[in-house]
């Protein structure tokens, strides 16, 4: 059975021609695709045959003929070698005078588009049918498509145009847009108002007529192609375009050539020279450009601020571990964006730094969140100013320091000269005054009302993490965060001390390498019962009741970590208890801690350590090692806030009565279970223990009642 090679089908069912190229065409034509495959469009074998034999007869003739016109270059090449040398001198002198004859019309073309810009701009824009394109698309790399193209503008412009369509049909465009690749040095990566001329490898020089035509039609070509994506780009944005190249005088600089103006033919002639001078890698100084431009020297990043911020992100952003980090510094870089617009970083200057903070000033906090500005452009928003208090000084440098890394950063990564927020900061007055008030520490009547409400001295805490997380900050100093995340098995003995171990494992996240650290168990939460506490989760854990080794199985992660629905509840509490004002919050007790022991004349070096803080003291913090953990066990519980009495009516924390462990005979291990408690008394509590940390309790059955029978009629 034969099998046809040249047809397949894809997984559409439709038949395809396929014809693999030939390796001496290859050896020849590099860029030749190694595989042309064409669709057929048909899913009938008889048909797909029938058309892909056509196409294979041409193929197999356009082979053919390349390999024809290859020898005859061979043929002409030697002939032109065994001429005497007065003879090549001749035929190469003609042949350059035809080129430059050619390249002198490409100029006087180039030259009459470029006049013709208005009418360019006005026909794509005001033509429906040439709307969806650009100059940029048009085909134009020869005199004769740009003839055939100036001559169907000036008729497109004509007052008396009835229709257009006859004429747009002769256009000839490219199959892709010059936009979109990377044609003739133009690089795609760069705006359409900046042109980027790169140089090549230096050309060899002509050495037969033929290879200087070939070098002089690439060089006419790029030529063309420069000076159509300028007009492209002025017709577009409205701005005069810039050109920049490597500078032979300034090797490690480029050049921006601004306020580009080619009112002649001698202005194009001068610029197609030097653009066939850069393609040839040949030396171009910056007085050359001065006759129809003025340069100006800059860095050769090229860059814009968002393409700077993705680099600083991907590199930085892995050493951030919170969300909340990661999304303050995006919206940062943003409003950046919003207000001073994505411009080339190296164009970046102090003007710009104080625009940047002058209009931060005036803006909303919350500005992303809030339904009233989300929308809005920052001019909107400004225009309402008198309708909103703007951001506090204190929010505006934190967005301040948060760019001036960036910036830094690129300043170390050679990508700009100068940092334009160094040492830039708005100053407040009231700030200073304010910086102690946001860090009070709890009072000894704040922590009486506290731990002496009825959720304490009735047992009206319904969730672990209300009565315990803030007990724990209290007695160890440590944040929200770090208690919320705490797993079973960070709770555990060594030299035979109960201790909390403050780590990263898991999903756990600490803010400094410091925290990472071991707190010894207070003797008051030993007395409250904590040990006990841990142990009937840890009985729970094993029994197969509950699957999560949480410290406080009831606690659900939010976007900035375990420490939300703590943090969040306890604001609630404050309020409640008509106790929470500006400087007062979750981490008093941290600082609580922190004076308690600074008052008692305590270790300073211990209470650092025991924070998670650095030891600011070189023979301490570097060369000493941490303190043991019996030292600090005696440290600890000399601490003292609560008085006994107060103690006394604080009630233990008692589980829920699904916790209870019906497989064993001990009644010391049940001895934390309310059996009048149940995780189905709330829905949240519910959905946090049963559907999203999955315990394993069985739901109470609900038993439908029998419906009334209706009383029967009396006769």
């Amino acid at each position: 059975m034969q099998h046809n090679n040249f047809i397949f089908l894809n997984r559409f069912h439709t038949f395809y021609f396929r014809q693999r190229t030939p390796l001496d065409i290859l050896n020849v034509i590099p860029n030749a695709k190694k595989e042309i495959k064409i669709s057929l469009r048909t899913k009938c074998r008889a048909t797909a045959i029938t058309d892909a034999r056509q196409h294979k007869v041409m193929f197999d003739l356009l082979f053919t003929e390349i390999r024809e016109s290859i020898k005859r270059m061979e043929k002409t090449k030697t002939s032109f070698n065994e001429l005497d040398e007065s003879i090549q001198r001749e035929l190469m002198l003609k042949q350059r005078a035809v080129e430059a004859i050619n390249d002198q019309q490409l100029t006087q073309q180039l030259f009459f588009l470029l006049e013709r810009k208005n009418r360019i701009k006005n026909a794509f824009e005001h033509i429906e049918a040439l709307q969806p394109y650009s100059l940029a698309d048009i085909d134009l790399n020869t005199v004769d498509k740009i003839n055939r193209f100036i001559a169907i503008i000036d008729l497109l412009s004509s007052p008396h145009l009835s229709d257009p369509a006859p004429y747009i049909a002769q256009l000839k465009f490219k199959q892709q847009s010059i936009l979109s690749s990377s044609i003739g040095g133009i690089s795609k990566a760069v705006n359409i108002a900046r042109l980027v001329v790169k140089r090549q490898k230096k050309t060899p020089l002509a050495e037969t007529p033929a290879q200087l035509t070939k070098q002089a039609k690439t060089s006419r070509n790029s030529t063309g192609n420069a000076l159509v994506q300028m007009i492209d780009g002025q017709i577009k944005t409205g701005k005069t375009p810039a050109i920049r190249t490597d500078a032979p005088d300034s090797p490690t600089d480029d050049i921006i050539l601004e306020g580009i103006s080619l009112d002649n033919e001698e202005d194009i002639h001068n610029f197609s020279a030097l653009l066939k001078l850069i393609e040839s890698n040949e030396d171009v100084q910056l007085k050359d450009f001065e006759a129809f431009s003025k340069p100006v020297i800059v860095p050769k990043s090229m860059l814009k601020f968002s393409e700077l911020c993705n680099k600083f992100y991907d590199e930085q952003s892995k050493e951030w571990k919170h969300q909340k980090t990661h999304t303050m510094n995006l919206s940062c870089y943003q409003t950046f964006i919003d207000i001073v617009g994505d411009k080339f970083v190296d164009e970046l200057d102090y003007p710009h730094a104080n625009l940047y903070i002058d209009t931060l000033r005036k803006l909303p906090r919350n500005r992303k969140k809030s339904p009233l500005f989300r929308d809005k452009s920052i001019e909107e928003i400004i225009a309402m100013e008198s309708s909103f208090e703007p951001m506090p000084s204190i929010n505006v440098n934190k967005n301040i320091e948060r760019l001036k890394s960036v910036f830094l950063w690129a300043v170390q990564r050679k990508y700009i000269k100068i940092n334009i927020l160094d040492k830039m900061r708005v100053k407040d007055k009231a700030q200073k005054s304010k910086t102690k008030d946001l860090r009070e520490r709890f009072s000894i009547d704040d922590l009486s009302l506290i731990f002496g409400s009825d959720k304490y001295t009735k047992g009206k805490h319904n969730r672990t993490y209300e009565y315990w997380v803030p007990l724990l900050s209290l007695y160890t100093g440590a944040r929200a965060g770090e208690l919320s995340q705490l797993r079973l098995n960070d709770i555990y003995t060594e030299n035979g001390t109960w201790l909390i171990d403050f780590n990263e494992e898991e999903d756990k996240k600490l803010k400094t390498i410091n925290c990472i650290r071991k707190v010894p168990v207070h003797k008051t939460l030993m007395r409250l019962g904590f040990i006990k506490y841990v142990q009937q989760l840890k009985n729970c854990y094993e029994a197969n009741i509950t699957h999560r080794n949480l410290l406080f199985p009831d606690i659900v992660k939010g976007r900035d970590g375990y420490g939300d629905n703590p943090g969040k509840f306890f604001i609630r509490y404050l309020i409640a208890l008509k106790i929470k004002s500006e400087g007062k919050s979750f981490h008093s007790f941290r600082h609580t801690f922190a004076d308690e022991r600074k008052q008692a004349d305590s270790n300073p070096a211990m209470t650092a350590e025991l924070m998670g803080h650095e030891i600011d003291n070189e023979t301490l913090g570097r060369y000493g090692k941490d303190y043991k953990i019996t030292l600090k066990k005696v440290e600890i519980d000399r601490y003292v806030t609560l008085s006994d009495e107060q103690i006394k009516k604080i009630l233990p924390f008692k589980l829920w009565k699904e916790f209870r462990i019906t497989n064993t005979m001990s009644k010391q291990s049940n001895a934390l279970i309310d059996m009048n408690k149940s995780i189905y008394s709330d829905k949240h509590l519910h959905n946090a223990l049963f559907k999203i940390q999955s315990l394993k309790v069985t739901p109470p059955v609900i038993v439908p009642r029998k419906p009334r029978k209706a009383p029967q009629a009396v006769s």
